[in-house]
């Protein structure tokens, strides 16, 4: 357990009584030396993300979806992405690569993170920083977020037999444990849930679309997330050491925190906020739509071609990169999450998404 991070949240709940999970969020995840002071995210860290898995794949499959949303742009010279959540900079190298094959657009790229340490290696890698969207200028082009609205402070919330209740996190002697109350109209009406459901009210991804209604004039986001689109979206749960964690208030500080996204629900309340939202897709079939199969074929006949002519090391190595990319597209892993697209009023649904509904099946939630 991080020592200054319990302290902290044992004196919020000393100061004001049981506190709200989302509270218990903002220091645990992103307070003085929480979880994300320092990019936890990588092989040798605690999860990876897909640019972790294949950042060459993914990252070519979102610049041709950027790509889309450029022309219907009108071709704006540099191209503004913004990249929420940027971690340590693996996937806007990637991305900033497979721009540069193309003698246009130019990306202007701004990695937004909460973390120091996560801006730092940004900018070790030459790429600019803020440390929250507000810090911006309105501007028109794109937004990308990969994996930020699980981590993002949510309110938990589970059904019982005599309603909804809130869980709150409080103090059971030097330990912390959960506290269910009945549910606060605050929060707005109560989610529909049968006994035993359990589901988050996503406060700080709401906070976010309202930043994002502020900041972008004309554009699109990108927001790609694990959860369910067909009711509640599953318990809170976090990741340390590649490893699921079930109790995430036994080490704060030390332990990732999410739970799966309400993908409808974030739909509903960005167009609330004045943005449209168009159907999701799963991964599997935004990155069929985008390329990933054809990359497949292509790596494939060059694995063929490498052992026809005896160049079998070569080959295992082919096989290995194809491998890696077909995680990107299994339904079980990465290929089961939900890209959801936003844009400002008026701009039509991006044509690579109309491919995707070609390809689209309905994946179990992680």
């Amino acid at each position: 357990m991080s020592d200054p991070v319990a302290r902290r949240v044992q004196a919020a709940i000393e100061d004001h009584g049981p506190i709200g999970f989302d509270e218990y969020m903002e220091i645990a995840l992103y307070g003085p030396d929480g979880f994300f002071e320092t990019p936890p995210v990588g092989a040798d860290e605690h999860f990876v993300t897909s640019p972790h898995v294949h950042p060459f794949v993914f990252a070519h499959c979102v610049r041709d979806a950027l790509l889309d949303a450029w022309f219907t742009l009108g071709e704006p010279e540099p191209l503004p992405v913004v990249e929420l959540g940027a971690g340590d900079g693996t996937f806007a190298e990637a991305l900033s690569s497979a721009f540069a094959e193309l003698p246009a657009p130019r990306p202007a790229y701004i990695g937004v993170e909460i973390s120091t340490g996560a801006r730092a290696a940004l900018g070790a890698r030459g790429f600019a920083t803020a440390s929250a969207l507000g810090e911006l200028d309105p501007f028109d082009g794109v937004v990308v977020a990969n994996e930020v609205l699980d981590n993002l402070p949510f309110v938990p919330i589970r059904g019982r037999p005599d309603g909804p209740k809130e869980v709150r996190v409080g103090a059971r002697g030097a330990s912390l444990g959960e506290i269910e109350v009945p549910w606060s109209d605050a929060w707005g009406p109560p989610p529909r849930l049968e006994p035993g459901e359990e589901t988050t009210v996503p406060v700080g991804a709401f906070a976010l679309l309202g930043a994002l209604a502020r900041a972008i004039g004309r554009g699109y986001v990108l927001l790609v997330d694990y959860g369910s689109v067909e009711g509640p979206a599953g318990p809170v749960h976090g990741y340390r050491e590649h490893r699921e964690v079930a109790d995430v208030l036994a080490d704060p500080g030390d332990t990732d925190i999410t739970a799966g996204v309400d993908v409808s629900l974030i739909a509903d309340r960005a167009r609330s906020v004045g943005l449209s939202a168009f159907e999701p897709v799963t991964q599997q079939a935004a990155l069929r739509a985008l390329g990933h199969d054809r990359w497949q074929q292509t790596m494939q006949a060059a694995q063929t071609e490498l052992q026809r002519a005896g160049r079998n090391s070569e080959a295992v190595r082919v096989w290995e990169e194809r491998s890696r990319a077909s995680l990107l597209t299994d339904p079980s892993r990465f290929g089961g999450f939900w890209w959801l697209v936003l844009a400002t009023e008026g701009l039509p649904e991006p044509p690579w998404l109309a491919r995707a509904r070609t390809h689209a099946e309905r994946p179990k939630v992680r």
